[in-house]
């Protein structure tokens, strides 16, 4: 089948399921909801909860090789690492019934971002081949695989703005804005129209509160870069969060950096003691943590999985950063770390 063929398949199949037909298909019809929650919470039990032997006592990633950690997580690269999450997604989503895979296909497209972002990267310095192998784990359509497996990167886009238009006409401008302003501006587009996107889906209650969580924790980073910047033009805002934009506008045009600590115990119920880089966007994201743990306590609920999910993202993210802050204070690196 040629790429165009390949191309309109996916973007019909992306129009009649959703974000569901841009995700991989599967050849099983997975287990009953009961079976699926107690793997989960086996699986969660093994993730890591106390940080400070990793951070304080010894190397984190000659505990990844050791008996002690039952995790996920064996590679010692962001890479394969992030490899290690995709392989965790796509065993959750293989062992989903179909019914469980439309309720969390919003979020597990939504991760998927970050690797269609990867191979784009890997496109434009002419890596094809490192395209293919970060890809590999995906929970991404054949489609989609086929368009982010080749070059160049302006006609990988144009075929992403066919897929991503057939879930929304509001998907746009993706080739367009490569040409204007590079990748980093089609990461940002494209993250946000999703985010605008998906809150328009019959979203189960509580992947709808995760993602207006997510929202608020964008909208309140871009804030705050924007005042510590001293660039008040740069802040761009999405509609859909707890905190309502024009609020977030009128802090931007105050100035006033000290007012990010308000925002943050609002959105999250957590103080922060001083608006410093690693501090708000370390409680944003326990803020995020906080209320999935609270929502999954519940052993037979759907929140045990989003929780489960998110979980071992941070577990990546964690690891990720202590691989990069080797070299830094422990108490440097412990501020940032999420738990």
């Amino acid at each position: 089948m040629n790429r165009k063929a390949r191309i309109g398949r996916g973007a019909d199949r992306a129009g009649v399921e959703g974000p569901q037909g841009l995700l991989r298909r599967e050849r099983t019809q997975g287990y009953p909801s009961e079976y699926l929650l107690s793997r989960v919470r086996g699986r969660r039990s093994r993730l890591i909860r106390d940080w400070r032997p990793l951070i304080f006592d010894g190397s984190a990633f000659d505990h990844l090789a050791s008996a002690q950690y039952q995790g996920f997580v064996r590679e010692r690269t962001p890479e394969g690492m992030w490899r290690a999450l995709l392989q965790e997604h796509g065993w959750v989503h293989g062992q989903m019934e179909e019914a469980a895979r439309r309720i969390f296909a919003p979020y597990f497209l939504y991760a998927e971002l970050r690797t269609v972002f990867i191979c784009l990267r890997c496109l434009q310095g002419d890596k094809a081949q490192k395209a293919g192998e970060v890809i590999g784990a995906s929970l991404l359509s054949d489609e989609m695989k086929a368009v982010l497996r080749e070059g160049p990167v302006a006609d990988a886009l144009a075929a992403l703005d066919v897929l991503f238009k057939a879930l929304s006409p509001a998907f746009d401008g993706l080739a367009a804005a490569y040409r204007e302003k590079g990748l980093r501006e089609v990461e940002q587009i494209l993250t946000h129209q999703y985010l605008v996107f998906v809150l328009q889906l019959p979203l189960d209650p509580v992947m709808r509160e995760f993602f207006v969580r997510v929202i608020d924790s964008r909208n309140i980073l871009a804030l705050y870069k924007a005042l510590r910047m001293g660039s008040p033009g740069s802040g761009r805002f999405l509609p859909g969060g707890q905190v309502p934009v024009e609020r977030l506008m009128n802090l931007l045009e105050n100035e006033d950096i000290l007012e990010i600590a308000g925002l943050i115990r609002q959105a999250t119920g957590l103080a922060v003691a001083s608006p410093e880089p690693t501090l708000v966007e370390a409680a944003l994201y326990r803020g995020i943590t906080r209320f999935l743990k609270g929502a999954g306590r519940d052993p037979l609920d759907v929140a045990l999985i989003v929780d489960h999910l998110w979980r071992c993202q941070l577990e990546v993210m964690n690891l990720s950063m202590l691989l990069a802050g080797k070299d830094l204070a422990r108490d440097e690196v412990a501020a940032e770390l999420v738990r």
